[in-house]
């Protein structure tokens, strides 16, 4: 009788946690989908393997993307479940460079679909729309291309306020990996650049993070959704991750200028950032909660970049040119541009305790000339800070608060983001998020609260 209680007190206590999170929820926006349900075909493993109501991950769902979306190790193949079609006899390696290097590419189409739906309540029009149904759908591609090689693509159609269909093509590229370990891999296209331990992309909370998607008065540059160039990036010694990264940036067409940026991160105890334990390769049969660890992984980042700003505006004048009344009236343009070289520097840690996961950091960004209106104003300083907590009440409920600031020369704004995730089944999950925002001088207000349901096969 008294472990019954005990268990039914849990129970209770985790219940009352969630209600709370619930009754105090007021905000929010779109959800990111990044998790690729190819895998699960591919290893015929559930989607919680690698994720924590998807797109968040897991360390092993960590550790297959560090490793080139592979079983760490070198037991990718022994675990697949997908016949790969070979590209070549393996005699011609012997022949080469008189020969084609021998490959392969997958046997199944590694291509999924990701749906997202959503209704949202507008707080300060007392307005409720149905236009998010659905209010995305993106086609996710992802795999390895033999020992080597390896892939990821999105293509996102969005459904405008208007109605319009928009469509975006995210993050592609290719990653390559000359050795048979992750400890040197190169990625090129389009990606979001490694900075930070948190991404826009694999988020718990609804709402994007303010350090890796605001911009700085005229300067329109931010990290995510996605960069263009070049990484270099890798695992060594299990536990140190680098990433190093040269950058297309924001208006460096024009100045044929690029951006670059180096990171370094640690991770103390659980499971490695290969994904490899003392013993070898990781047993996830003998890990029933895949997201539970007790570890604590800390990164340092520095990113610097020189944008081209530029900005025309149109204004109807009287003809300058006219000398004899009455005068035409005509279009006139006025274009304001300059350079703004700025940099940023920064860090985060990612603590996991048990079914806890805390997330905390920091970035302090300097531009020399972001404003066009006003080129004087100069050494414009901005500090962001952010920490968020989530908790695996249950495996299909994963409730998820965000508390983060945006200080632009002493203009601060605040926002707190909550959001509670329900999968419903292991690629379909519910949400209900909210977002409150306190600009400068104000007190918190609620945007909107919205609620959706995401699914992918």
């Amino acid at each position: 009788m008294g472990g019954k209680r005990v268990q039914g007190a849990r129970v209770a206590a985790r219940l009352a946690g969630v209600a709370v999170i619930l009754l105090v929820m007021i905000g929010a926006s779109v959800t990111s989908v990044s998790a690729i349900p190819a895998f699960a075909r591919k290893y015929h493993t559930s989607c919680q393997t690698c994720h924590i109501a998807f797109p968040n991950l897991t360390p092993f769902g960590e550790a297959f993307r560090l490793n080139g979306y592979r079983f760490p190790a070198g037991t990718d193949a022994s675990v697949s479940k997908d016949q790969p079609v070979a590209l070549g006899a393996e005699g011609y390696k012997k022949l080469w460079p008189k020969s084609v290097w021998p490959g392969e590419m997958p046997g199944l189409p590694p291509v999924s679909m990701a749906v997202e739906t959503e209704v949202a309540y507008d707080h300060a029009a007392k307005t409720t729309s149905f236009s998010g149904l659905p209010s995305e759908v993106a086609v996710l591609t992802g795999g390895t291309l033999g020992e080597h090689a390896s892939f990821y693509g999105e293509v996102e159609f969005a459904r405008e306020d208007t109605g319009e269909i928009s469509t975006a093509l995210q993050r592609v590229n290719i990653q390559f990996r000359p050795l048979t370990s992750p400890a040197f891999q190169i990625k090129v296209g389009s990606f979001e650049p490694g900075l930070l331990l948190v991404s826009n992309h694999r988020r718990l909370t609804d709402h994007p993070y303010y350090l890796l998607s605001q911009p700085v008065l005229d300067n329109q540059w931010t990290a995510e959704e996605w960069q263009q160039g070049i990484e270099f990036f890798g695992v060594v010694g299990h536990r140190l991750q680098y990433n190093a990264g040269y950058v297309e940036g924001s208006g460096n067409v024009v100045n044929n200028s690029k951006d670059y940026y180096g990171r370094v991160a640690y991770k103390f105890g659980g499971l490695r950032l290969d994904g490899t334990t003392k013993a070898g390769a990781t047993d996830l049969a003998a890990n029933p909660k895949p997201w539970s660890e007790t570890s604590l992984r800390v990164s340092a980042f520095a990113y610097k970049g020189r944008p081209f700003l530029s900005d025309t505006s149109t204004a109807l004048q009287t003809d300058p040119g006219c000398t004899t009344l009455p005068c035409d009236v005509v279009a006139v343009d006025t274009t304001l541009s300059q350079n703004d070289p700025f940099r940023i520097y920064g860090g985060d840690i990612a603590l996991i305790v048990k079914d806890l996961i805390v997330n905390a950091g920091l970035a302090d960004r300097t531009d020399r000339s972001p404003d066009l209106v006003d080129p004087n104003n100069t050494d414009v300083k901005t500090k962001i800070r952010y920490g968020e907590i989530g908790w695996v009440a249950y495996p299909w409920l994963v409730p998820a608060a965000r508390w983060e600031s945006l200080d632009i020369e002493g203009a601060k704004m605040e926002q707190l983001s909550l959001t509670v995730n329900l999968l419903i089944r292991a690629n379909v999950k519910g949400f209900i998020a909210s977002n409150r925002v306190k600009e400068p001088g104000a007190k918190y207000t609620t945007e909107e609260v919205v609620g959706g349901v995401v699914f992918g096969f």
